[in-house]
């Protein structure tokens, strides 16, 4: 059943000094991990750490690992390191080693010690393959049994384990005792073989699997090409050392997606929740490619300005002139506001597309990109009027023209983002797919509007010095 997250975060913040506080967590503890969390991801920190320490342990530790990097890392800080021991102890160990991410290592190796041996030396083995690999996202929780074992006997020991000891048990792995990997089981043949059929009869015996070392996209890219639920993972020796669940492959390549489609909007940063970044993070993610593009731009200037000559400055005070130099500015303003409104409309149809912000939320978007705007177009304002008005930067133009450049330019990005940012989530509630219209419309719309606001700054500040266009 789907869970309204809006109106359960709405309760959260309701019932968190309330006195009926008490049974609505145990109604909380009936829903789904990743609800709750995306409830309480829209809470402030404080009212966070209380709902998350109120839950079941269980539901918490997995609650805590379905936030947000930037929140996780947030409400972690605030709670206290037996706590956090306590859901090391609770999580799978694939998914402990997401909380790794949120502590500090020094934090994270002193809770290794106060955890069971066995869970910590597991944990450390999964430490010790490369970042990014296959063995960073096994687990070790898999069914297997030997060549000899009857199916009778296989579906004894799935009924004899604990529900959490396994991660699957659609498939299980026949061993050697040397733990090489000789076959693989699917229940379905389990179940529909004779009771006394030894494994080596009816497993497969050719199953595919992956190294250890293998990157964890290509992985994750095999279990989605041949519909895997799972896929044994081998060591140099061809020994098992775990399985890759299907879950934990999807994470992968969602975030390899959303990756890839930000930096097409050039975007940089990893795929953390829109929420969940605050506004310098967006600052720092988006601020490095505007500023190439930016400075790619300013040969465009370059070479208009190689073809005005010397012409515009026979009579440097004359309306002709004056537009003449102000056209040099265009490719650089415009392509600052259709760069930054791209960037902007690209997160915003991604987080969209995930689930992470609703129409609803636009008066929240809104605000966060116009203070992310402010910053940006300030920074870009200042390169652009350093740009014109410095003679060692190659253009050296007249202060009244310099100045304009570095008012229009904040102006023109703030105004790009605020219709990057609105016109998805429009789009989304009209019922129009926001990837199908946001990017070519943005670049279209910020050029003619950016020109107008271009040259109704330059109009404003010129009068101010005499001048008229």
């Amino acid at each position: 059943m789907r869970t309204d997250k809006e109106a359960l975060a709405d309760r959260l913040r309701q019932i968190v000094s309330s006195e009926a506080a008490e049974q609505f967590l145990d109604e909380l503890n009936g829903l789904r991990a990743e609800d709750v969390a995306e409830a309480i991801g829209r809470l402030e920190l404080a009212d966070a750490v209380s709902i998350l320490q109120a839950l079941d342990s269980d539901l918490a530790a997995y609650v805590l690992i379905e936030l947000p990097t930037e929140t996780a890392r947030a409400v972690i800080n605030e709670l206290p390191d037996a706590t956090i021991a306590h859901y090391l102890d609770i999580l799978p160990m694939d998914d402990a080693m997401d909380l790794r991410e949120e502590l500090d290592p020094d934090r994270f190796e002193s809770l290794l010690n106060v955890i069971p041996q066995e869970d910590a030396q597991e944990i450390r083995r999964l430490m010790s393959y490369p970042d990014g690999s296959a063995g960073q996202i096994l687990t070790e929780d898999f069914v297997e049994v030997g060549p000899d074992a009857t199916m009778a006997e296989v579906i004894g020991v799935i009924r004899s384990g604990l529900e959490e000891e396994y991660e699957t048990v659609n498939y299980i792995y026949v061993l050697s005792a040397d733990r090489h990997l000789l076959g693989v089981l699917t229940l379905r043949r389990v179940l529909r073989a004779h009771p006394d059929a030894p494994a080596r009869e009816v497993m497969n015996a050719n199953p595919m699997s992956v190294p250890v070392e293998m990157a964890e996209e290509e992985v994750a890219r095999i279990l989605a090409r041949y519909g895997f639920t799972a896929i044994p993972v081998l060591d140099h020796r061809g020994r098992i050392v775990g399985i890759i669940t299907a879950d934990d492959a999807q994470s992968v390549l969602q975030d390899a997606q959303t990756e890839d489609v930000l930096k097409l909007g050039g975007v940089s940063g990893d795929a953390e929740a829109y929420p969940s970044l605050s506004i310098w993070q967006l600052v720092k993610r988006r601020t490095p490619w505007l500023l190439i593009l930016f400075v790619a731009e300013f040969f465009t200037g370059s070479v208009l300005r190689h073809y005005l000559g010397s012409a515009a400055d026979d009579d440097p005070n004359s309306t002709l002139s004056i537009i003449a130099k102000l056209q040099l500015f265009i490719p650089l303003l415009i392509g600052a506001g259709g760069n930054s409104g791209s960037q902007v409309t690209t997160t915003i149809t991604r987080a969209l597309a995930l689930g992470e912000v609703r129409s609803r939320d636009w008066w929240l978007v809104m605000r966060r990109e116009f203070a992310v705007a402010l910053i940006i177009g300030g920074i870009l304002g200042l390169f652009g009027f350093a740009r014109a008005v410095l003679p060692g930067l190659g253009w050296s133009q007249p202060l009244p023209l310099s100045i304009t450049v570095g008012i229009a330019l904040p102006c023109i990005i703030v105004w790009a983002a605020v219709v990057g940012s609105m016109l998805p989530i429009g789009a989304k509630r009209l019922g129009i797919d926001p990837a199908v219209m946001s990017a070519p419309f943005i670049s279209t719309f910020v050029d003619a509007t950016g020109l107008i606001i271009f040259f109704e700054v330059a109009r404003r500040v010129l009068a101010a010095y005499g001048l008229v266009i």
